[in-house]
């Protein structure tokens, strides 16, 4: 198995290559542990925004003229906010040798794109570019320990953005805070994305097997008519009606039952719903497509939103923080979309989601309770469906345990 990683801060190296003159570096850069100094060749000025800075101590830095710098935040307003530049992200000026105004200007936006700002006669225009990137695929392979977060090969963002991912595809079918257990593997066929010598980040998961609890879990991404989504070996697909839970790497503290104790009440009583645990402020997802019935203060649920789900299907989230303004009664909603945030409010010792689903007109384990599944891939697509998963599953199977070495001379495994 291959696996390359090596990550730069966003907009800190491909952009300092593409605009500084002579750089020809041919692997990344460490990034500095500090800001560097200014680079002057003759009538280029690059440089990397340091904390705190605007773009108006950059020109003061530099002496340039105070009136380019107006006339670029005006002429570029459209384009891009220049009055919020980011620590970190590299700038060039290209300036007029005989008296320095600014004929060019350089910024990077983030790790594939820059905004181009040129002068033409008495203003300037602006134009986003997006550096040439290369697409190449890599294997990874993970180990469960504990959680998926920390069971990643490292900690850096983008190791983050995969078990996003993965939460995303496998969230109708795996419960990633309750269903996941020590020895389980998942091994990936992932995009890379290049930029010349230098590894931007992962792109898509192209395909991914979840070993979980000795069964394998396919899925495969496949894109057709311009829509791209994740299916099982044999074309199901992997989405359903409703998600089993609408937050991400949360713990269950109180499951589904018909006696439990109230932590608050001391009585017994049912528990018709599901409680996740998750700090104050935890975004809430909508758990499938439907219309808001309700959205406010519930009694002892505290605030709440309703949501009724086509084929008789209702979803609560009780004991939330706050709702966005945009959430209110006859809001159509989108499997996905932010309802609400974690919270404490109404009758609750602490932070957590209280998510319940009722069907036809009863309350349901929303651990337990089979849903419907998505549309599989249409009849006219699945010849090439199963090419493209042919290649994908032979290459994915033959994903195995890394090999650890310790000292490099005999190769020899710890």
């Amino acid at each position: 198995m291959r696996l390359m990683f090596i990550i730069i801060p966003a907009a800190l190296v491909v952009a300092y290559m593409m605009f500084s003159p002579g750089a020809q570096s041919s692997k990344p850069l460490d990034p500095p542990a500090v800001s560097p100094e200014p680079e002057k060749r003759e009538n280029i000025i690059s440089g990397i925004v340091r904390p705190s800075d605007t773009l108006e101590l950059i020109f003061d830095r530099h002496g340039l003229d105070k009136s380019d710098m107006y006339s670029i935040i005006r002429d570029t307003r459209g384009m891009y906010n220049l009055s919020r530049i980011a620590v970190g992200n590299v700038y060039t000026f290209d300036l007029d040798q005989d008296d320095k105004t600014v004929l060019r200007m350089r910024y990077g936006i983030d790790d594939l794109s820059y905004l181009d700002v040129s002068r033409r006669e008495d203003r300037f225009e602006a134009e986003t570019v997006s550096l040439p990137v290369e697409r190449r695929t890599s294997s990874l392979y993970i180990l469960i320990r504990e959680n998926l977060i920390s069971s990643m090969p490292g900690s850096h963002v983008e190791y983050l953005k995969i078990a996003l991912a993965l939460s995303d595809i496998y969230a109708w079918d795996i419960d990633f805070s309750h269903d996941i257990r020590n020895g389980d593997e998942v091994k990936l066929i992932i995009e890379e994305l290049w930029v010349g010598d230098v590894f931007r980040g992962y792109g898509d998961i192209l395909a991914a097997a979840f070993i979980n609890d000795g069964e394998s879990r396919y899925a495969f991404r496949f894109e057709d008519d311009g829509q791209a989504d994740y299916y099982d070996e044999r074309g199901n697909s992997l989405r359903k009606a409703l998600l089993r839970s609408p937050l991400r790497f949360r713990y269950i503290s109180s499951g589904f039952t018909k006696n439990r104790l109230h932590p608050r009440l001391r009585i017994y009583r049912p528990h018709l719903g599901v409680d996740y645990a998750a700090p104050t402020g935890t975004p809430v997802s909508a758990a499938g497509n439907g219309t808001v019935e309700f959205a406010g203060f519930k009694g002892q649920m505290g605030r709440m939103v309703k949501i009724r789900h086509p084929g008789n299907y209702e979803t609560y989230y009780g004991h939330l923080s706050r709702i966005p303004k945009g959430i209110r009664r006859g809001t159509k909603v989108s499997q996905g979309n932010t309802v609400g945030y974690v919270g404490s409010s109404g009758l609750s010792t602490g932070p957590h989601l209280d998510y319940r689903i009722r069907y036809n007109g009863k309350f349901v384990n929303p651990l337990t309770i089979r849903l419907p599944r998505g549309t599989p891939v249409r009849h006219g697509a699945i010849a090439r469906f199963r090419e493209v998963v042919q290649g994908l599953e032979a290459r994915i199977d033959t994903i195995s345990v890394p090999v650890v070495v310790c000292r490099e001379e005999d190769r020899s495994p710890c």
